[in-house]
This record gives structure tokens, C-alpha cells and sequence, in this order.
């Protein structure tokens, strides 16, 4: 993934583009919801609440997104700047252009990579990676 990742990130930089893969579902989720709070992106995309922390911190220093005023003192929310916003156009390219990469990569494969995908991620709900490592170093 780390080949598939780079690769994407590369796309990006030639775009002219100052933006990550690890990105994009923070700024999809925030392009449909208008804004988020860190809870409600941890709750619609399955990460770590540190790990959204983390990203939404990284987003807010390189300009993508801002805090913005929650339903009280409390709440943290972040929207997409104007800077950001700006950007759709030419992200939206770029998202266009990976996906039909990701078409031709599919199609050149004996098995599709989706279906790949998924099989892993059913195998490691049955059985984490975590323990596969701990498994092989008891060998």
C-alpha cells in the first residue's frame, strides 16, 4: 500500500497540489458535512480518535482546514478553508485520474484488487495482524 500511497502523493505534488492521501476522507467528510468535530470523524471513518487528532492537527497546519465555532465552548469542529475549498476543482481531477488508475490496475490483475482487499480485511476481523506476528515469532 505504501507503493500505491507514494505513487498518489507524487500525482498530487505534480498537480501542484499541497495535499496527502491520508487526507482525503477527512476532506470528503467535511466537503458533504460542511464541518466535523474529531468524534464525529472517528465515528464516520473508522479511525483512532489520536490518528484524527493527528490528521485534522496536520490539515489545520498546512492551511486545508479551521476550527470553527461548535454548539458550545466544548466541542472542537474544523471546515475546509477558503484556501481549501479552492482546491476542489483541481483535487477532484486528481481523485478522478486515481480512480481510473485504480480501473486499469484492476483490469491488468488475475483477481480483482477490490475483491483482494476485501478478503484480507474479513481474514484480519477473524484474526488480527497483531496476533499473525505474535503466531510467527513463537515459530
Amino acid at each position: 500500500m505504501a507503493a500505491l500511497d507514494g505513487a498518489v502523493e507524487q500525482a498530487y505534488r505534480d498537480a501542484g497540489l499541497n495535499f496527502r492521501p491520508r487526507f482525503y476522507p477527512y476532506f470528503r467528510l467535511l466537503m458533504a458535512r460542511g464541518s466535523a468535530s474529531v468524534g464525529e470523524c472517528v465515528a464516520a471513518l473508522g479511525f483512532t480518535q489520536p490518528a484524527a487528532t493527528q490528521t485534522l492537527q496536520m490539515m489545520v497546519r498546512q492551511g486545508l482546514i479551521e476550527p470553527v465555532p461548535g454548539r458550545d465552548r466544548r466541542e472542537r469542529r474544523f471546515a475546509l478553508t477558503i484556501a481549501a475549498r479552492a482546491m476542489i476543482p483541481d483535487l477532484e481531477a486528481a481523485w478522478a485520474a486515481t480512480a481510473g488508475a485504480a480501473r486499469a490496475l484492476d483490469a491488468a490483475l488475475p483477481q480483482s484488487l477490490g475483491a483482494t482487499v476485501d478478503a484480507a480485511l474479513e481474514q484480519l476481523e477473524r484474526e488480527s495482524f497483531g496476533d499473525l506476528i505474535k503466531k510467527e515469532r513463537a515459530r
